[in-house]
């Protein structure tokens, strides 16, 4: 098929067809793979960081209810679910991938009718879903979707008083980051890509992404929409949440695949990811 150069509103075909792509990248990859490939789980600066957050989040929610209820949208292969079942929520696993969520329910097995998975379309499930939730949890999610403001619309209809949207592991939005850290980051990436193997399909991707478009054939481009689409937009997102009532805390860090850029990046206090918890004004 043609490829498309990004621009406008995405349509419900290309919402489907993103879901579509995620679904065969991610079934198509081991564990391994996967933890390779993702920053959030394998650095323990991040992993760190991460755990800090939830045990905030979740002590908050305790606040309100006995067993905080979580809904966690794109589980994964549930290294980041975990925290929460170990400190004692019932979460609600939500991911289109069935690779990734039979790894989520071997990893977490131990949690018995703490957990359940949905293996479904986040959109079909959150218009479906009728419980509310204590935390809705989006980790290295957003930028996997096309309309990321209207999914955490959606989502956080689904919060129960007092409740918290918590995002976590996802691109700035490209023109709020320094330009050095920008370079650091793509040789970051460059760096680890480079022994990964298949160099020439790493290479026209990064052609194709340098361009600013994207291709229907690829289903990697649909997998990781913010490459063409200037990352995310950390501001638009958080002024979202203040239209539906919330109070915002941003949080910048660094992250990158390659262990050596990792450990240099966080020591010059350089910010290229972003999460952000957000709690339900009371009435």
């Amino acid at each position: 098929m043609e490829a498309i150069r990004f621009g406008g509103k995405m349509n419900d075909r290309d919402e489907r067809v993103a879901a579509l792509s995620n679904m065969v990248l991610y079934n198509s990859m081991n564990d391994k793979q996967y933890v390779d490939g993702a920053p959030h789980i394998k650095h323990r600066d991040i992993r760190e960081l991460y755990g800090k957050l939830v045990v905030q989040v979740f002590d908050q929610a305790k606040e309100s209810v006995i067993v905080p209820n979580v809904l966690d949208l794109g589980a994964g292969e549930g290294s980041v679910t975990l925290p929460f079942l170990e400190l004692g929520a019932k979460v609600t696993a939500v991911d289109i991938s069935e690779n990734q969520l039979s790894a989520l329910q071997n990893r977490c097995k131990r949690y018995g009718d703490s957990l359940e998975a949905q293996c479904m379309d986040i959109s079909d499930f959150l218009s479906s879903t009728t419980p509310k939730y204590n935390i809705i949890v989006v980790n290295s999610f957003l930028h996997h979707i096309p309309d990321y403001l209207r999914l955490i619309r959606s989502a956080v209809t689904r919060l129960a008083p007092s409740g918290q949207f918590f995002a976590f592991q996802d691109p700035l939005r490209y023109d709020t980051v320094e330009k050095p850290t920008k370079l650091f980051s793509e040789m970051g990436y460059l760096v680890w890509r480079s022994r990964r193997g298949n160099i020439m399909r790493g290479v026209k991707t990064r052609i194709r992404r340098l361009r600013g478009i994207y291709s229907d054939e690829h289903e990697v481009d649909f997998a990781e929409y913010h490459v063409v689409r200037n990352g995310v937009d950390q501001n638009a997102i958080v002024a979202l949440l203040a239209e539906e009532g919330f109070d915002s805390t941003l949080i910048r860090y660094f992250s990158t695949q390659s262990p050596a850029f990792q450990f240099i990046g966080t020591r010059l206090g350089m910010k290229n990811k972003f999460g952000i918890i957000a709690r339900k004004k009371e009435a």
